[in-house]
């Protein structure tokens, strides 16, 4: 009966999170800023199609859900390195350290480095034939810093809280405000500085069902009040999950072996999309190799995924590599690594 009530929950909150807005039929998009946020970090989860809410586990839970925290033992320190699209890079890096029933405090700081950008001024045609003029390279910042706290309820729930500081500055950059000249090109330009410093958090929760290693994961990522670049408004990009995780071959075999097939599946309600669906599996062999595979729904340039890991003792420290490849149309593919320590 117990095992009913909680299948009925689980079903209930699915269902809610999928079908909860009434927009859920319209492709929202341009509605949040600092997207870098919204990007899958760690090579594993990425690799099982971001299916990370309650599949996650360790110190890369700072990047998906804090209240999975509580499963790290002692202390724990990751790297992340994303060559995103058109030639972008994302690295994410993290520690976190056990207290024990006192809970988990973890740190991280993600950045992202947009490479070379070049800045142009339109002017007149007679000074450039063009129609505008290089202004040199824009240096732009995106980086974000958090400090997470996950505390351990009961042995089967968890959970967690993370507050981030966000910052972006795309530089001082020269902007039309008023016309001299329109059909020359010719206007007034005045210098503006894009810059905007804001706060942002992350919740969630963490609930070993009670069935064979059947775990439910919440979490609502990227919650901000609204931030302003002079008349435009805009937040952090919000999202919904929830998900479920197990080692679907203890249906058969409870205590385990040599052998796990991990599947994972997260639904998403972002804020500036529509419903999103992530599907993964990961094969494991004695906890030492990995292969993974997943698929990402509902999305123009993401969707299938593979990887593999290895786990290894480095002079005497756990540790684990991980690499993940994302078919990603029109801007090239995306490649993932981690690295991942255990003290």
């Amino acid at each position: 009966v117990m095992k009913i009530k909680y299948f009925s929950v689980i079903i209930i909150v699915l269902i809610f999170a999928l079908f909860g807005s009434s927009g859920a039929q319209m492709k929202k998009v341009a509605q949040s800023g600092m997207s870098y946020l919204s990007i899958s970090l760690a090579a594993r989860e990425s690799a099982m199609g971001n299916a990370s809410v309650a599949s996650v586990s360790g110190t890369q839970s700072l990047f998906y859900n804090p209240a999975s925290l509580t499963s790290l033992e002692n202390f724990g320190f990751v790297i992340n390195h994303v060559s995103w699209l058109a030639d972008t890079q994302l690295y994410g890096l993290g520690a976190a350290y056990c207290f024990g029933q006192y809970g988990t405090l973890g740190l991280d700081m993600i950045y992202m480095d947009y490479g070379e950008i070049i800045g142009t001024q339109r002017v007149d045609k007679s000074v450039d034939e063009r129609g505008f003029i290089t202004t040199g390279n824009l240096n732009i910042q995106d980086y974000s810093i958090g400090i997470s706290y996950a505390m351990p309820i009961s042995e089967l729930f968890s959970v967690g809280l993370k507050l981030k500081y966000v910052h972006e500055d795309l530089g001082s950059t020269p902007i039309a405000v008023k016309e001299v000249d329109a059909a020359n090109g010719i206007y007034e330009y005045e210098d503006r500085d894009w810059k905007i410093n804001h706060w942002g958090f992350d919740f969630g929760a963490f609930y070993k069902i009670g069935y064979r290693d059947l775990v439910l994961g919440v979490a609502f990522q990227n919650y901000s009040s609204d931030m302003k670049y002079w008349t435009e408004q805009f937040q952090l990009p919000l999202v919904i999950r929830v998900g479920l995780a197990m080692d679907i071959l203890k249906f058969w075999n409870g205590d385990g072996g040599d052998f796990e097939l991990n599947t994972a599946i997260d639904l998403l309600h972002p804020i500036d999309y529509t419903e999103r669906v992530h599907l993964g599996t990961e094969l494991g062999f004695k906890k030492m190799f990995f292969l993974r595979a997943g698929y990402k729904f509902n999305y123009d340039v993401e969707d299938y995924s593979f990887g593999l890991g290895f786990n290894f003792d480095f002079a005497g420290v756990g540790a684990t590599f991980d690499y993940a490849y994302t078919n990603a149309e029109f801007f090239g593919n995306v490649n993932r690594l981690s690295l991942n320590f255990t003290f």
